[in-house]
């Protein structure tokens, strides 16, 4: 199966910095100068020509379907899924729903704990790295020893090589139903 990213939300905050990062290391080069920003191109190893346009504002009304058109692009030039490309290129995603399990819980009781949460980002299982109060630790603790999936709200930030999840609130148990729909 296919899958079109097409959610705006996440589309604009896909930033232009990080979109030329990828393209430089994954091979990809200046084509041409348009406007403010640039085209890069490659070709694949069936000779297809893929452009993508990476201009350094996000502040314009179809930067969105910019981005929508990049990652048809970048699909077909490097063979690989909208999904796992836009998880290369994500490094925020405010107000966001994760569900996952809880694979370590840090430190003792005390006004914040650290967990860290095994949590779907963009289709991926990912490690998210966050800090509860002490009514959530409860409720995580509980969770981690019965091996039961969590959902909370937050500000997801990618750091290095993982995730961490700023501002986490509604924190809460799931059943097996919940986390699959």
């Amino acid at each position: 199966m296919k899958v079109t990213v097409r959610d705006s939300h996440i589309l604009k905050t896909i930033e232009p910095n990080v979109l030329e990062k990828y393209l430089q290391i994954n091979g990809w080069h200046k084509a041409r100068q348009f406007y403010e920003g640039f085209i890069w191109s490659k070709k694949n190893s069936v000779s297809q020509e893929g452009e993508v346009l990476v201009s350094p504002h996000q502040d314009f009304d179809d930067f969105a379907e910019v981005m929508c058109q990049n990652l048809k692009a970048l699909e077909v030039i490097e063979n690989r899924s909208q999904l796992e490309i836009l998880s290369d290129l994500i490094t925020v995603l405010p107000n966001v729903a994760i569900s996952g399990w809880i694979n370590k819980v840090q430190g003792e009781e005390s006004a914040t704990c650290k967990i860290i949460l095994m949590g779907f980002v963009v289709g991926k299982l990912r490690k998210i790295n966050l800090e509860l109060s002490d009514s959530d630790y409860q409720l995580a603790l509980k969770a981690y020893e019965a091996r039961s999936p969590v959902t909370c709200f937050g500000d997801l930030i990618k750091e290095n090589d993982g995730f961490v999840l700023n501002n986490p609130r509604d924190f809460a148990l799931l059943t097996e139903a919940e986390l699959i729909s």
